[in-house]
């Protein structure tokens, strides 16, 4: 035999045996390693999870407690098909996700396959809903009105987008809509409105002019928008507000009950006054902001550095010291970094009881003794929303990793491979390790690093 049949030979053993070593774990779930490769893996044949008692269980059961964890199972290989079910309140098949799914809970019975066909109707009074199919549409709203549509052709609703009532024919050559007492009617919408109803009085040929008013809440008038406007939103009230272009971008003024807003070259030039406490601010972005008077002092040099001395609260804030708050037994420390970035830290009783680390845009991780971790990769969006995290925020990461007191919760790739597993004992994991508050903790503390 010679020695290229030999070799050949033994990369076939290798081979399978190794082919051997991963069918073990692929059927061996009690193994450790299939234990990892079952957490991660990207289909998900069956896993068992908790609802947390957020707007998730709300959607399913409005009366369940608001400190009530319910568990469910799922299975199935998603994108292509997964079946997800909470014993007595929740039963969904979602098939090509996003396009599809079929839902029946204790509150709806949603069925939907994009762009084709859309059901969404309640179980509950006042048993509103609407189905929909390419652009032919029927549906009930929650004062038991019917109504139904052809879209472009001919249709009306009640109580949908906004209003009360709205009405098309050959859209965009007519349409109207009805909210209260104010009823407007649409040519070649948006280019022409005309009303003139108690709560309303209009006439607009957009772009080139237009004069708007809805009952004593709303003013409104343009030449050439955007660049000749004026506009008025509750006059007299603590909630006024008034804007002027002549022209825009030349010269831009804004105010409110409180301050006014001059811009010349906006967004470039700008004076700010604060009526009641005197304070002034002049800009030149993104060069310079000054500001003074009212018991602040503030300047900011190409938004790399800032500087604010409040004397009423005898508080100083710095980028390069970072923001520091007292208050009884919460202390709270911010540091930032080319001011989206930041390391944020929240002490009681000199404990550590909440932290956040935002690498915008790379990483976000933030960690609450009540709530647990969350680490997103990327964070696209520097804001922080529950309802967006727990909706539709796990559909822009890479990954999306979730550790509540209940529950370990994981999204790979855009949502591909979502994955939920109970904990045995109810814990939350160990708090972050305090630094420095430098470069360092913030770019390893952003990515989960404890």
């Amino acid at each position: 035999m010679t020695r290229g049949r030999i070799r050949d030979r033994i990369h076939g053993i290798l081979y399978l045996v190794l082919f051997l070593a991963m069918a073990q774990v692929l059927l061996s779930p009690g193994s450790t390693e299939a234990s990892a490769y079952q957490f991660l893996r990207l289909t998900t044949p069956g896993s068992l999870f908790a609802i947390p008692p957020d707007l998730n269980i709300r959607r399913i059961d409005q009366t369940a407690p608001s400190n009530l964890w319910t568990l469910g199972e799922g299975w199935g290989i998603p994108p292509l098909f997964y079946y997800t079910k909470v014993p007595g309140l929740y039963d969904r098949v979602d098939f090509l996700y996003p396009f599809g799914f079929r839902e029946e809970s204790a509150l709806w019975s949603k069925l939907k396959f994009q762009p084709f066909f859309e059901s969404r109707w309640s179980k509950i009074p006042p048993f509103d809903g609407s189905s929909r199919c390419l652009t032919l549409y029927h549906g009930r709203s929650d004062l038991g009105q019917t109504y139904w549509g052809f879209f472009p052709f001919y249709g009306y609703s009640y109580r949908r987008w906004g209003v009360d009532k709205n009405f098309f024919f050959l859209f965009p050559l007519y349409y109207e809509s009805t909210d209260d007492d104010a009823r407007s009617i649409r040519f070649l919408w948006p280019i022409g409105t005309y009303a003139n109803s108690p709560g309303r009085s209009s006439f607009k040929i957009w772009p080139i002019l237009g004069r708007d008013a809805i009952r004593n809440d709303y003013f409104n008038r343009f030449v050439l928008w955007p660049f000749f406007q004026w506009i008025d939103k509750y006059p007299g009230t603590d909630q006024s507000y008034s804007y002027r272009a002549l022209p825009f971008p030349l010269y831009v003024t804004e105010n409110d009950a409180y301050s006014c807003t001059t811009h010349i070259l906006w967004p470039f030039v700008s004076y700010y006054h604060h009526y009641r406490s005197g304070h002034t601010r002049y800009s030149l972005r993104p060069l310079i902001t000054y500001g003074s008077g009212g018991g602040i002092d503030e300047l900011s040099l190409l938004f790399l550095y800032s500087y604010k001395k409040d004397w009423r609260k005898a508080t100083t804030t710095k980028d390069s010291h970072g923001y520091i708050s007292v208050q009884g037994e919460d202390v709270v420390t911010e540091q930032s970094f080319l001011m989206m970035s930041k390391i944020h830290k929240h002490y009681r009783k000199g404990n550590l009881v909440a932290a956040r680390y935002l690498f915008w845009p790379f990483a976000d991780y933030s960690w609450s003794l009540a709530k647990g971790s969350h680490l997103k990769v990327p964070s696209l969006i520097p804001m922080k929303s529950d309802f967006w995290d727990l909706n539709l925020g796990w559909i822009f990461r890479f990954v999306d990793f979730r550790d509540t007191p209940i529950t370990r919760e994981l999204s790979l790739l855009f949502g591909l491979s979502r994955r939920t597993e109970i904990k045995s004992q109810p814990h939350i994991p160990p708090p972050p390790k305090p630094g420095d508050d430098g470069w360092a903790e913030l770019i390893t503390g952003a990515f989960g690093k404890r």
